[in-house]
């Protein structure tokens, strides 16, 4: 059985996240891990709060993560495990990818605020960190399946990679259609002839091989615009995005592409990371 981690501060939007990755666990006969990175309030931090304290909040906090695995359980018939640590959360969750081998991380995102546009949070710092597919769910988000997959991707769209094996794999456990968008520079072309271009690199067909795909591009505009446009165009139910890493101080200078559509996608959004056969 397939294994989905999802991860919660037990807020409204990973309710609502919890709440997606149940029904994509129940088509997809997957068992749910609930996991919730406990942190003592700063109220509690600052004050000499006794050692009795601080347990009773921790044992708190887990009755009611394992009050909500067990309703979403019973709700949609599925097996839902929890793990609750007083743990930083990236390093927690690499462990727990690794320990259960799950193959999807899912986190709730609240929306693009200024203090996310600036400084990311932590959905979005998963995203740079991750080795591993996370998937976010927007605060409005419900499952509708996923018959339209979205794949935006630059000239350097990675091909014999384990990238396209992971999407490939989606697309064909929900039996949907996906659609490569080019989105680099949005150079003009027509139809055809990118369909030609991209099609034309062997690895990339072999990859969708037995996947019903298409290409296309989006002219003028922003990147961002353009995967917005295409998203909307396309009446996509999930935008798939690979991370771009970059160093020190181009962190400093750039945002990535991915890590800013996570905060404004009106659909759920899946980065996967680079990563080489």
């Amino acid at each position: 059985m397939k294994t989905i981690i999802v991860a919660t501060d037990l807020s409204k939007d990973a309710n609502n996240a919890l709440e997606y990755a149940a029904a994509l666990a129940r088509l997809a006969n997957a068992k749910l891990v609930l996991y919730n990175s406990f942190v003592i309030p700063p109220h509690a931090a600052n004050t000499l709060l006794p050692a009795s304290g601080i347990e009773k909040m921790i044992a708190s906090n887990k009755a009611s993560l394992e009050y909500i695995a067990l309703k979403t359980s019973v709700n949609y018939d599925i097996e839902v495990t929890t793990v609750s640590k007083l743990a930083e959360i990236q390093e927690e969750l690499d462990k727990l990818v690794a320990e259960h081998s799950a193959e999807l991380v899912v986190m709730g995102m609240r929306g693009d605020s200024i203090d996310q546009k600036l400084f990311g949070n932590t959905t979005t710092s998963i995203i740079a960190h991750a080795k591993y597919p996370v998937l976010v769910i927007p605060q409005d988000a419900k499952f509708k399946g996923m018959s339209k997959i979205l794949f935006a991707c630059d000239e350097k769209c990675p091909t014999a990679n384990t990238t396209l094996t992971r999407l490939r794999e989606i697309a064909s456990d929900m039996k949907a259609e996906v659609q490569v968008l080019h989105v680099d520079k949005l150079i003009k072309k027509a139809n055809a002839e990118l369909h030609t271009e991209l099609s034309g690199n062997a690895a990339l067909e072999e990859q969708f091989q037995g996947v019903n795909h298409s290409y296309r591009e989006i002219d003028g505009g922003s990147i961002i615009e353009g995967i917005e446009k295409g998203v909307e165009e396309y009446n996509a139910d999930l935008l798939v995005m690979v991370p771009q890493k970059h160093g020190l101080w181009d962190s400093i200078i750039h945002r990535s592409k991915t890590r800013i559509m996570a905060s404004r996608s009106k659909v759920p959004l899946l980065s996967i990371p680079f990563g080489k056969n």
